[in-house]
């Protein structure tokens, strides 16, 4: 079942000079709100609802297991928390300490918390998850609506970012950030969402979040922390958006493709066509793919790929020359043609010589391989690789040309990757099952929390979900 939606605007003349009343004529920003606004949990195609069902498990058990990191910690000693609900409305807790706080706070430090390990689900280079769920649990936590109301709220936040960053993302990333770019607008929809705008509203609240976003990527390139908060400053800025909208604050209509405007300022183009055509009947969030390794997007090809090469037999000491090739943009992307001597997580993450040597010698990639700055075997082969930028090759592909010591070559290839990362919901949960581990938790903590998610659209809130995290959250690593 698809949902088909119609076009039945209620326009603001003041605000717009005209009225629109066709698909034709009405902005980008009005085409997404009336999506957004229209959403219902019922409509949802049984495929999305398990999406997104998957996208909230991947994301809570990611962020668990990135707990160690210590940046949701650093983002929520910014904000002062009570063990206490200090009011009926408008606070929701730390998925972290179980403290509360004001919504929007307790949406940063989650969004930063979800997003400690660089393991979330991905659209092309934004990253959805770690911008709409935390928007989602605490608007849903701080209006205390229902489970279904919080699902809906998700897709249209998933649908509404990826409608703009399916198009976009290659002419804005770099140096702007993707996350950080589309993630406000996608947080907006979420929150307003929850909040129960109609479509006017949620435009305003969309068009004011798209004034607000951006976010640079140069931090990977010099090894720093930034980039790690962005994703909940998205979440933030998104709630903060829609509340001003609430308030009576207009956003432009044409707030997308006005030069000067959100399309103009971030990919260079105010013709840059968002894809609004076919909301509600093909559904981007089936297409988001998910990360086996808590390395950057662009490093799953090469990772996959020298786990490839250990499991079938490729050993790294017998490696005299690696000639790694990967889509040129990415190949240059800030800190992806990083060498040693690594310094930081931010890194080992981004470094894709970094990835391959270390699925080529441990045969997989946990975070505390990326804390390890002085692993020999590593660095060894680390230094054996030449990474080749390659015009033309599809994205988050990698070839590699093995060298081995008796003079023989060994190549191996990717040349699909999201074949291999768009995993139904077993599989999510599979892979959750191999991070409990790292997330402190015991196999029947994981069912819990896998219960409330498959059974969300039947709860009165998101408190057994909140609860099951933090539930398990309370036990020692």
């Amino acid at each position: 079942m698809s949902k088909v939606i119609r076009i039945t605007f209620r326009m603001d003349p003041v605000a717009t000079g005209t009225r629109r009343s066709t698909m034709t004529d009405t902005t980008v920003v009005e085409r997404l709100a009336v999506f957004a606004a229209g959403l219902t949990g019922q409509e949802l195609p049984e495929a999305v609802a398990q999406r997104a069902k998957a996208c909230l498990v991947h994301a809570l058990v990611v962020g668990a297991a990135g707990s160690v990191a210590e940046f949701g910690r650093r983002a929520e000693r910014t904000s002062v928390g009570w063990p206490e609900k200090p009011a009926p409305t408008g606070f929701a807790r730390s998925l972290l300490s179980g403290n509360w706080h004001p919504s929007e706070a307790a949406a940063f430090i989650n969004g930063v918390h979800l997003h400690a390990r660089a393991q979330e689900d991905t659209h092309g280079t934004f990253h959805p998850g770690v911008c709409v769920i935390p928007a989602a649990l605490a608007t849903g936590e701080a209006e205390g609506v229902d489970g279904a109301t919080v699902l809906a709220a998700v897709v249209a936040g998933y649908e509404v970012g990826t409608a703009l960053s399916v198009t976009m993302t290659e002419l804005t990333t770099p140096p702007f950030r993707a996350t950080a770019v589309f993630g406000p607008i996608a947080a907006a929809a979420t929150a307003g969402r929850i909040r129960g705008f109609d479509a006017d509203t949620m435009a305003h609240a969309l068009a004011i979040a798209a004034s607000l976003s951006g976010g640079t990527a140069e931090s990977f390139g010099a090894g720093t922390d930034e980039w790690h908060f962005q994703s909940g400053n998205a979440a933030a800025v998104g709630m903060r958006a829609a509340q001003l909208a609430e308030a009576g604050v207009t956003g432009s209509r044409t707030a997308i493709e006005s030069p000067s405007g959100f399309a103009d300022c971030f990919a260079g183009r105010p013709d840059a066509h968002a894809s609004v055509e076919h909301l509600g009947s093909t559904w981007n969030i089936l297409d988001v793919t998910f990360k086996p390794y808590p390395v950057c997007a662009f490093n799953q090809t090469p990772a996959m790929l020298a786990v490839r090469l250990r499991r079938a037999g490729l050993r790294p000491q017998d490696v005299t020359a690696v000639h790694l090739r990967m889509n040129e943009r990415e190949a240059t992307y800030p800190g992806m043609p990083a060498q040693q001597p690594f310094t930081s997580t931010a890194n080992t993450l981004m470094s894709a010589r970094f990835a391959f040597a270390a699925g080529l010698v441990l045969g997989d990639i946990s975070y505390a391989t990326l804390c390890d700055f002085t692993n020999p075997d590593i660095l060894q082969t680390v230094s054996k690789i030449e990474l080749l930028p390659e015009p033309g090759r599809r994205a988050k592909t990698a070839h590699a040309r093995v060298v081995l010591s008796d003079g023989s070559t060994r190549i191996d290839a990717i040349d699909n990757s999201d074949a291999l990362l768009s995993w139904t919901f077993d599989e999510v949960v599979a892979n959750a099952g191999r991070l409990a581990a790292e997330a402190g938790w015991t196999a029947a903590e994981l069912l819990t929390l896998i219960d409330a998610v498959t059974s969300i659209e039947h709860a009165e809130s998101v408190d057994s979900l909140v609860t099951a995290v933090l539930a398990s959250a309370a036990q020692p690593a």
